[in-house]
């Protein structure tokens, strides 16, 4: 393999990511994860050759062959980086770092390093990648790619991949403009952000618009999840959060049925907050618990609670006597989140709970979490294989930045209690189940087993508050882009969205 500028890739750059990111304290000073920390001993990386390494695990580690077999995970930024691009900006190379650094605006060679590691929009020109093609120009509502001379993949007949030469990608904020710009044939491919609820629109301007609409099968058992901060800094709603019975009653007071017929046509799935029901380690019974729409169940459970003060407008009290308001925050617009929230919030108005759906910036979002200022995030369920692309994500605790209903738990074990609060000993023996799982050979009995105890936790406990999942979703193709597969379509980050539809092998026909 080659850089986009012709440099090789060699094991040098696996050990660039290894020794001066991953483990540099400047860089990384939690080290480099959870993932790659054992309290058995350290992880070994062992350059053999300039194209062979040797990793050494101080227990056996099967699972690591799934997360570099998947390309996020193990790709530029996440498993290797252009050593002979980037140590320009790294002090243990170059001892005028920060100097560089200070020319270009930065307080010191950390923040230009990873300034350079990982680019805003990963947009860098001079930064050399090994995509299928590459940022050459950025303006206000478009980045403009060229394809990578030296990708490296070829078709069967040898011809260098990728076919087309430029792509530009149109950044739109809108989710009314992104659209009218699909249904209008302004756009050649577009999946991601459209929207179930939106393809009759797609279906009705498909010969005005030159374009064919397809449908993929979501892989994600749930678009709207409900992910209550364990750790939220608001004590009565803390205590609230911590009871189980509490977080039913906000589950079986969501109407799903209604949510399904509203938004995705009936076609979508009622689902709890459990991975995909194909999993082995996930009984079917599991798949309707604690789901159904029962407003008197829920009223039940909050009056046992105590919660049976009301205000003038029929509103729960808090035992502090303030208003039983619940803040529903939305930081990623990948499906039809919005409107189900606010079918949420109007159901929660029947078993006396208020409830505000709040729609953030995704930087802001990303931006209170990591502060532990969110009380209830939403995101959508996918990981749902082996965790997926690169990491467990709400599954599990190796990444507080992904860690929606327990950051501050996540953060104590991946500092190893440095920071962060220190969990419950149930969550600790959750996480210590999880690491002993993560060591079994996958598809095996113990895998199964190990699995099914893992998740009878989340099924029981119902940590997060699934709604719909499974949905239709439309793709919009132009006519004169060819080569796109039509048939099996499957979306989701367990396929790591577009590999499956092999864009370096498309081509224009106008």
């Amino acid at each position: 393999m080659k850089w986009s500028d012709g440099t090789p890739l060699t094991t040098e750059d696996i050990l660039c990511w290894w020794e001066d990111i991953a483990n540099d304290p400047d860089l990384s000073p939690n080290g480099p994860g959870t993932f790659w920390t054992f309290a058995e001993g350290e992880v070994i990386f062992e350059a053999t050759s300039p194209t062979e390494m040797t990793i050494k695990f101080p227990k056996p580690y099967p699972i690591v062959l799934d997360r570099l077999g998947r390309p996020y995970f193990s790709t530029d930024t996440q498993f290797f980086a252009p050593k002979h691009y980037l140590q320009k900006w790294h002090l243990k190379y170059n001892p005028d770092a920060d100097a560089i650094a200070a020319d270009e605006g930065f307080e010191n060679w950390i923040q230009a390093f990873r300034a350079h590691l990982s680019p805003a929009r990963w947009y860098e020109p001079e930064r050399p990648w090994v995509w299928r093609w590459i940022p050459v120009e950025e303006t206000t509502d478009r980045i403009i790619y060229e394809r990578n001379p030296y990708y490296h993949a070829v078709d069967s007949e040898g011809n260098q991949l990728p076919y087309i030469d430029r792509v530009s990608v149109a950044l739109i904020s809108d989710q009314q403009t992104m659209t009218l710009r699909a249904s209008s044939g302004e756009l050649d491919f577009e999946t991601y952000y459209l929207n179930a609820a939106d393809l009759p629109v797609f279906r009705a301007n498909e010969a005005t618009g030159n374009y064919r609409t397809l449908i993929a099968g979501q892989l994600r058992p749930s678009d709207l999840t409900l992910m209550p901060n364990r750790n939220v800094q608001d004590p009565v709603l803390n205590e609230l959060f911590n009871n189980r019975d509490f977080r039913i009653a906000l589950s079986v007071g969501i109407d799903r049925n209604r949510m399904n017929e509203t938004l995705y046509f009936g076609l979508g799935r009622p689902y709890p907050g459990l991975p995909l029901p194909d999993n082995p380690y996930i009984p079917e019974e599991w798949t309707t618990m604690h789901i159904e729409h029962d407003p008197d169940k829920a009223n039940a459970i909050l009056d046992s609670l105590g919660l049976t003060e009301r205000d003038s407008e029929g509103f729960r009290l808090r035992p502090d006597g303030e208003r039983l308001s619940l803040l529903i925050q939305i930081g990623v617009l990948e499906g039809n989140k919005q409107a189900a929230c606010e079918l949420v919030a109007d159901d929660y108005i029947a078993i006396g709970i208020e409830a505000v759906c709040q729609l953030m910036e995704n930087s802001l979002f990303n931006q209170r979490h990591l502060a532990n200022e969110l009380e209830i995030p939403t995101w959508h369920l996918d990981r749902g294989g082996r965790f997926g692309r690169s990491n467990p994500l709400f599954w599990a605790f190796e990444d507080p930045s992904q860690q929606r209903w327990a950051p501050m738990w996540a953060l104590w074990f991946a500092t190893g209690g440095a920071e962060g609060f220190e969990p419950p000993q149930e969550i600790k023996d959750l996480n210590d189940l999880f690491i002993r799982w993560q060591a079994t050979e996958f598809g095996s009995d113990e895998f199964n087993e190990l699995g099914q105890q893992y998740f009878e936790y989340f099924a029981n406990e119902v940590v997060m508050i699934g709604t719909v999942g499974f949905w239709p979703q439309p793709i919009v193709v132009h006519n004169r882009l060819r080569n796109v597969p039509e048939e099996g379509l499957l979306w989701g980050s367990d396929t790591n969205f577009y590999p499956p539809f092999f864009p370096e092998q498309w081509f224009i026909r106008e």
